[in-house]
């Protein structure tokens, strides 16, 4: 069991949902990862997924300046100073896409685009530090970027994060590497997708997951496949949200 208590500088700690209808995202993740909900507030319609009492992922109601687009996961990178790194985004050669904000005594954010156009968020921690537990059934255990550079994207995370690029085949793949750990990687996308953020999400039964999603109203974008890392799909939820699976 991988339980957390801490992320420490540019390592991926929280992914959320931006979605359309809550109650509905619930009904379908509840079961396929065998997750419970906080209850959200009139003053605050965030939703946590739990596992246990270990805070695991989050989900909204998409906001009103993003109507019409696609529902989507979004990645959260943690950072010791969100002013400083903030600071440094376009001298980086990416895009600030908003000042720091506050919310509330949990953090503060800045969410930025990289040179290829995926977009990111990062967050200084204040009460919440990210996921509890990942690397489990139904929580978090890798990030890979679908870009149109890859070189150009790790030129940037690499002088505003440190990270670390290292080849992982001949197609220009590479993992992402903050210390020893590889925390992710970086594809080249094919030109029919937008340069994105990719979640995926560890399960103890690939095949069962994706047989769960479709009688849960999704749908499987990719079939399961077998790679070195492990058995994988890419599903979309009910609402047309895509992720991936995989059984390392």
């Amino acid at each position: 069991m991988a339980e957390r208590d801490g992320y420490v500088h540019g390592v991926f700690n929280w992914v959320d949902l931006c979605t359309g209808d809550t109650d509905r995202a619930k009904a379908f993740y509840g079961p396929l990862f065998g997750v419970t909900f906080t209850e959200p507030t009139e003053d605050n319609p965030y939703t946590v997924a739990l596992k246990g009492e270990r805070l695991v992922w989050g989900l909204m109601p998409q906001p009103e300046h993003l109507a019409g687009m696609p529902y989507f996961w979004e990645t959260y990178i943690s950072v010791d100073d969100i002013d400083a790194t903030a600071a440094r985004v376009a001298e980086c050669g990416g895009t600030p896409l908003g000042p720091v904000m506050d919310v509330e005594d949990t953090g503060r954010l800045a969410v930025v685009a990289d040179p290829t156009g995926a977009v990111v968020i990062l967050w200084e921690p204040g009460e919440h530090h990210g996921a509890h537990l990942v690397d489990e059934h139904g929580t978090m255990c890798w990030h890979e970027l679908v870009t149109s550079d890859v070189d150009a994207a790790m030129g940037f995370y690499s002088k505003l994060l440190g990270w670390t690029a290292v080849p992982f085949d001949e197609e220009g793949t590479v993992g992402i590497r903050v210390g020893d750990d590889f925390i992710g990687s970086a594809t080249p996308g094919d030109g029919d997708v937008p340069p994105h953020w990719a979640v995926l999400f560890a399960v103890d039964d690939c095949d069962a997951v994706v047989e769960s999603c479709e009688r849960l109203g999704g749908q499987t974008v990719v079939p399961a496949m077998d790679l070195p890392p492990g058995r994988m799909a890419m599903l979309a939820d009910d609402q047309g949200a895509m992720f991936w699976v995989i059984t390392p």
